[in-house]
């Protein structure tokens, strides 16, 4: 005689919030970074961001689904002048709008999602790390959704470069290091 047996029986879509256990993860998406990227940023009026190399794509199984977002990159800025790199995501969604995941709008202020604070004339010669820990977007859609970093650089004249799992000084030494920057992407039923 057969015998089955179980505490509980998840549907393949995760669980419904609302359930009193909570959203399930219905599937993940991973991008790891291992080569390098130069991301060139020049000076504008306003302030710019570029695209780096950091990206995943996710394509949600139901529109009320959330997307939660976790990302960390190593590099290091190099930039004339005592400034600060900032960083941001885009978020297109395939078939429709752009739009990012940034600070609130206040007056003139720059709108970042995180910066690797001010450096110092040059190289730091130390790099450092931007990490988003489960970020909970929600983007009400079936269609694909690609989450690109994004950095910019300011100050009130000149350019500065960001050299993402490197040094700036790239030589062949044991104090130039390479490193490994990823996005994973995390679909929770709605």
């Amino acid at each position: 005689m057969s015998e089955l047996r179980t505490n509980r029986i998840v549907p393949r879509d995760g669980l419904v919030s609302g359930t009193g256990i909570g959203g399930g993860i219905v599937q993940v998406k991973n991008a790891t970074i291992t080569a390098t990227d130069t991301i060139s940023c020049s000076n504008a009026s306003a302030l710019a961001y570029y695209d780096s190399i950091v990206l995943c794509s996710i394509t949600p199984t139901r529109a009320d689904s959330k997307i939660l977002v976790s990302l960390s990159a190593t590099g290091e800025g190099n930039a004339a002048n005592q400034e600060l790199f900032s960083f941001r995501i885009k978020r297109v969604i395939s078939g429709g709008a752009t739009s990012f995941i940034q600070g609130t709008a206040a007056g003139s202020r720059s709108l970042a999602l995180g910066n690797t604070g001010d450096l110092t004339d040059s190289a730091s010669g130390t790099p450092s790390s931007f990490s988003i820990n489960n970020y909970m977007d929600a983007p009400a859609t079936t269609s694909a959704v690609t989450y690109t970093m994004q950095v910019s650089y300011y100050y009130g004249y000149g350019a500065g470069t960001y050299y993402l799992n490197r040094n700036v000084s790239d030589s062949d030494a044991n104090a130039n290091g390479r490193f490994v920057s990823w996005m994973t992407l995390m679909e929770v039923s709605g």
